[in-house]
């Protein structure tokens, strides 16, 4: 039987006639939904994000509160890594072979398949001479690092490249299995290892590392990897992707070290146990995450198509309807966390952090969520009006404020509210710059940002009720 996407999970149904059961309203809406891209991409983040949690719970309550903190310092540190590599490549990939003819999709790939190695090359040479030097160590989350660094780092590397080609491709079906295959079987894993009684944080790693071969061993042998067009790399295409690469890698560290500096600041200052204790807290903030990600990818093609025909005001116009309507949102569901943060702490982390410091971390972290939609969609914006140099800026400065703040807060308090607290200031560095510079290009004010927000999320919810209305209609 011919392969269609739809029977896979929903991609576009160009082609394909529509069975002629599919009559009910309701099926026929669940359809047009299954032809969207964009509701693939949620339903991928969504899905993925949910395994994710599944399998942190999971970790949480299967290892003592000391091994989850080195499993957050290692996961944190591969991460570093890794988003250098995706960093200099996705973009600049997705870039040159999206919509290019045969004979130069095999060349891009091939040459990014060849920095790809290159870079995981050298970042395993580095590892393998910090293991040389510093592989006897006292320090628990150091030695798991210089020991799995290198490892995870090859075997996770033709999954990643094949995540790439089919994001190329808007395979975002694909995408969704390769995730789905490398977190389901490390979940499965983990199940394992809590029936058989035999958890051990480096039972966790190996049960990383051998879920990451197997899925990257199938996206080999199916080809999604598309490995083979190694042979066709050309030196002058090896030189254009790392020539845009080099100046995107720098947000995609930068953020990714904003994320992880509390990791390593608390990992060296206060040690594993708090570090597990504080990752928790954070685990609860993919619920702010997941719409933030969605809002972002939609709007920005449109941000963009309206900034490329001078449409200034339409571009203003975007960000003030999706950064004000989210913040709406999320008034609800912080006012919430603050009177039931007891509840999501006990169902990732199970009773053991029920009378730790965990649910006030929680409670402080979604008080400053509410800077969080405007925030983006102004360094995003920077991006769509041709000023990624700001963006990059506003990066690093907060980078630098959480890393100091940080450290002063640990020094002064000696625990981990401390490093809560440091991250006022460093969200406030960054919106205030952000915003600041912005409005240099467009016409922006918080209060019209709140006023449009406010006034598209009353539409939409009588679009949602009108819509339903008419779909429940008898007749």
């Amino acid at each position: 039987m011919p392969y269609h996407p739809y029977w896979a999970y929903g991609c576009s149904l160009a082609g394909v006639p529509r069975p002629h059961y599919v009559k009910n309203p309701l099926l026929l809406k669940l359809q047009s939904y299954l032809d969207n891209q964009q509701f693939m991409s949620l339903a991928g983040n969504l899905t993925v994000s949910a395994m994710s949690i599944i399998s942190v719970s999971l970790l949480f309550r299967t290892l003592p509160v000391h091994d989850i903190g080195m499993w957050v310092y290692f996961m944190a540190a591969v991460g570093l890594a890794d988003s250098f590599r995706a960093g200099f490549l996705t973009t600049a990939f997705i870039r040159a072979r999206s919509g290019a003819t045969p004979a130069r999709t095999a060349e891009v790939t091939g040459s990014a398949w060849a920095i790809a190695l290159v870079i995981t090359g050298l970042l395993g040479l580095i590892n393998l001479g910090a293991w040389l030097l510093f592989g006897n160590t006292n320090d628990g989350s150091l030695a798991l690092l210089l020991k799995w660094f290198g490892i995870v780092l090859v075997a996770t590397l033709p999954y990643f490249m094949a995540a790439c080609v089919m994001q190329s491709e808007m395979r975002f079906d694909r995408i969704l299995y390769i995730r789905l295959l490398s977190q389901g079987l490390f979940v499965l894993c983990i199940i394992g290892l809590m029936l058989a009684g035999a958890s051990t944080i480096d039972r966790v790693v190996y049960s990383y590392v051998g879920a990451s071969v197997i899925t990257s061993f199938l996206m080999l042998v199916l080809g999604w990897a598309d490995a083979g067009s190694l042979r066709q790399r050309t030196s002058a295409c090896i030189r254009e992707l790392g020539h845009f690469g080099k100046y995107s890698v720098g947000s995609y560290v930068g953020s990714n070290l904003l994320r992880s500096s509390d990791t390593f600041v608390i990992n060296y200052m206060l040690g594993p146990a708090p570090l597990a204790v504080y990752n928790l807290a954070g685990r609860f903030m993919e619920i702010i995450e997941i719409p933030l990600r969605s809002f972002v990818a939609t709007a920005m093609p449109a941000m963009s198509a309206a900034f490329n025909q001078n449409r200034l005001p339409e571009v203003a116009r975007l960000l003030r309807k999706n950064a004000g309507m989210l913040t709406w949102a999320f008034v609800p569901v912080i006012l919430g966390t603050l009177l039931l943060a007891d509840v999501p702490v006990f169902l990732i982390g199970g009773p053991k952090y029920q009378d730790t410091e965990a649910a006030n971390l929680l409670r402080i972290s979604m008080v400053l969520a509410i800077l969080y939609p405007i925030d983006r969609f102004v360094g995003v914006t920077l991006d769509v009006v041709n000023q990624p140099r700001l963006n990059l800026v506003k990066v690093f400065l907060m980078l630098a404020v959480n890393v100091v703040g940080d450290v002063t807060a640990l020094l002064l308090f000696g625990n981990i509210y401390g490093v809560a607290v440091a991250s006022l200031p460093t969200g406030i560095a960054g919106f205030t710059f952000g915003y600041i510079h912005l409005k240099k290009h467009l016409p922006l004010s918080i209060r019209d940002i709140m006023t449009t927000g406010l006034q598209e999320s009353k539409l939409l919810v009588q679009r949602v009720l009108s819509k339903a209305a008419a779909v429940l209609k008898p007749g």
